[in-house]
């Protein structure tokens, strides 16, 4: 071989070498909130459409055992990311001597926590809960953060009837009357109550965020390692998801058929509807209308902390750095939703 083609061909060897972690796909295991429903759609909408891959990214996703067990799993190294709730977190971070797990990107910005009740009840506010039976699960964020919403709400939680439920009974004890309220994600209680043969119109809704507990809720959780040795993935990864978010948004119906398809025993109009609960209730806030999904303002964060360690008796309030990392979220046109 002649010495100028040799050089050419080292030459020519030498930029695929070079080229070859650009096409490189970094391996990210993620574990989700709950089971296949609606409001996980959009990450297989975005799994299934390429938006992980051309982020240089091959994602395994699977289903989780609530919004609080991300976190654990995260700081574990079972997982590198997981889609959970920020308030467990903040717990988390506070109690452990050294952080293992940030927020990449806030998704529910509205906070589903509320005190749900059936209108024969009569309970249309805070002063009404005195003395009355309400069922809760132990574990549920709405129950733990009770004493900030009572303290907030000028009410005395010790007035309060509380009565231990599992998740799996709450809604059925609230219909047969066991229980006149029930703590929970107002999107969980609703469609159990559906499912049980309640109508909307008879179903009523306090929310914590309407008087005081103005926290966040589910976002996108990541390893800090992960964030501190791999920060072009975590970036990736988040706008792969704002991606899926958005065209989920757009089109909800056309997003569940990308869980419809894993899940054979799956009701796509009820889980269009859930998705769609979701959508309207926690991810379309005149905040997102304004800043796009994901915006939260550094004072509301720190006002969101406070109220969480004041609600967890924690033993220090973490600072907002510790808790969410904006490096990550895409630019505001990125994020737009109408």
């Amino acid at each position: 071989m002649p010495k100028a083609l040799a050089r050419r061909a080292l030459a020519l060897a030498a930029g695929l070498l070079a080229a070859a972690p650009a096409f490189a796909q970094e391996n990210v295991r993620m574990i989700l909130n709950w089971r296949l429903e609606g409001p996980n759609a959009p990450f297989f909408l975005a799994e299934d459409r390429g938006f992980f891959r051309e982020e240089g990214i091959t994602l395994r996703m699977d289903p989780g055992e609530g919004s609080s067990a991300p976190i654990g799993r995260i700081a574990a190294g079972t997982y590198d990311a997981g889609f959970g709730d920020i308030n467990t977190l903040i717990e988390f971070t506070a109690r452990q001597p050294e952080r293992r797990v940030v927020t990449a990107m806030v998704l529910y910005t509205r906070p589903p926590m509320a005190v749900v009740s059936l209108a024969r009840a009569n309970i249309n506010r805070p002063q009404d809960l005195a003395g009355r039976r309400v069922g809760a699960p132990q574990n549920d964020t709405g129950f733990r953060l009770f004493p900030a919403f009572a303290t907030l709400a000028g009410i005395d939680p010790a007035r309060v009837n509380f009565q231990s439920v599992t998740p799996q009974l709450r809604e059925t004890l609230l219909v047969r009357g066991d229980v006149e309220a029930v703590t929970g994600f107002d999107s969980t209680v609703w469609f159990g109550l559906k499912g049980l043969g309640v109508r909307r119109e008879d179903v009523r809704f306090m929310y914590y965020g309407d008087h005081g507990v103005d926290v966040l809720s589910n976002s996108i959780l990541v390893s800090t390692e992960m964030a501190e040795r791999r920060p072009q993935v975590v970036a990736g990864l988040v706008r792969a998801i704002t991606r899926g978010w958005i065209e989920a948004i757009r089109d909800p119906r056309a997003a569940v058929q990308h869980i419809a398809r894993r899940e054979a025993l799956l009701d796509p109009a009820l889980e269009t509807e859930r998705l769609q609960w979701v959508i309207d209730n926690q991810i379309r806030t005149p905040e997102a209308l304004a800043n796009g999904i994901g915006h939260v303002e550094p004072e509301r964060l720190t006002r969101a902390i406070g109220i969480v360690a004041q609600g967890f008796s924690l033993p220090r309030v973490p600072a907002a750095a510790e808790i969410l990392d904006t490096r990550f979220l895409p630019a505001a046109p990125l994020r737009r939703i109408n």
